[in-house]
């Protein structure tokens, strides 16, 4: 197998100081966001974040395979910079296009030794299951424990809303929901609002139980390759719990933030913890951002 990143043939955005390559390392059906050599940093500047929504709208429109649940992920806290100490991100993209891609970049010898990929995105992709699956056994578990603790009553979800954004906890999943209240929003403007409110949230929370000290997480932004003056948000349904009748009521969200499943649990406020567990309980658990 060859031990480097390779870049994707044809890249729509040479100009720019940012690049997407295939994760030749851990065959999984995404692409890498980096620096290029000459520009590799810690942390990005400002306009280079706008160069990576501009690189991915822009490879979106020249892949149109690749548009469909696509979705653009940060990681932050733990889950973030455990083998790589440059900035990176992943864009996470459909399994079916990415494995043609794999597969014409391998016929056309690009790849020399590395005809394996396939095989191993397959074996990772069963270890991933297998190893959520235990997730999901563990949290149904332990649920007990999580129950009651203080941050779900001392630190609601609704006091980081803004003027432009939403949150919500969402029904099946450990992850908190985010819905635009105009589908014009620059997706630079969310992804701003969904760092801090990551940075904010994670000191909150830390302060009334250490658990939440650096915790690990995905700031997941739907994306798309609708050619438009700025880049915008990406609306996408998804199944909401709400302090109602109903409970769950299926929404419009622009991205989520992934969560540890445990430490969503705490958080989630006590009346949604009957439906949450049996929704979470008859789901897969998958996580492939």
């Amino acid at each position: 197998m060859i031990k480097q990143l390779i870049d994707i043939p044809a890249n729509p955005s040479s100009d720019l100081p940012v690049e997407l390559v295939f994760d030749v390392l851990t065959p999984r059906p995404h692409f890498i966001i980096k620096h290029k050599a000459e520009f590799r940093k810690a942390t990005p500047t400002e306009n280079e974040l706008k160069d990576v929504m501009k690189l991915i709208t822009d490879f979106l429109i020249e892949k149109p395979d690749y548009d469909s649940n696509t979705i653009l992920s940060f990681h932050r806290g733990l889950w973030y910079k455990q083998k790589c100490p440059d900035f990176h991100a992943h864009l996470c993209v459909p399994r079916k296009s990415y494995c043609r891609e794999v597969q014409r970049m391998i016929s056309s010898n690009q790849w020399l030794s590395s005809k394996d990929y396939l095989n191993r995105l397959e074996q990772n992709l069963i270890c991933s299951k297998v190893k959520y699956s235990e997730y999901q056994t563990k949290c149904l578990v332990m649920a007990y424990r999580c129950f009651n603790d203080p941050v779900s009553r001392y630190l609601p979800l609704s006091q980081f809303n803004t003027s432009k954004f939403t949150l919500v906890f969402l029904a099946s999943s450990p992850r908190i929901g985010v819905i635009a209240k105009k589908e014009t929003t620059e997706l630079k403007v969310l992804y701003n609002f969904m760092e801090n409110f990551y940075f904010s949230a994670r000191k909150k929370l830390s302060a009334i139980n250490p658990l939440y000290e650096n915790f690990g997480a995905h700031l997941c932004l739907h994306v798309g390759g609708k050619k438009k003056k700025n880049v915008h948000v990406v609306e996408r349904t998804d199944r909401v719990l709400f302090n109602t009748i109903e409970r769950i009521k299926t929404e419009r969200i622009v991205g989520y933030v992934q969560m540890e499943e445990q430490l969503y649990l705490r958080w989630l406020p006590e009346i949604f913890h009957r439906t949450w567990l049996h929704e979470f309980r008859n789901n897969q658990h998958f996580v492939r951002t």
